[in-house]
């Protein structure tokens, strides 16, 4: 198979109370109690149809703003 390039279009935003990165938690277990919401833009709500009948949803997302990754670990106290 010859390599594709696979392109993604969004069709929604993920928005959370998190404006900072030095703030955010990196793992699920850090963020109990922090609220976010995902934003269906309206050309795509239809094709969403009935997704209330689904037990879990897979959400892709791309970290738009963030710099480049750092391939370290680094522990993180519990917080939100």
């Amino acid at each position: 198979m010859k390599n594709k390039e696979i392109v993604f279009r969004p069709i929604g935003a993920i928005h959370s109370e998190h404006t900072t990165a030095e703030r955010t938690p990196i793992q699920p277990v850090f963020a109990a109690g922090c609220r976010g919401r995902a934003e269906i833009f309206p050309e795509y709500a239809e094709g969403l149809r009935d997704l209330e009948d689904f037990s879990h949803i897979y959400l892709v997302y791309q970290l738009h703003k963030a710099g480049p990754s750092k391939l370290t670990v680094q522990t993180v106290s519990p917080g939100c």
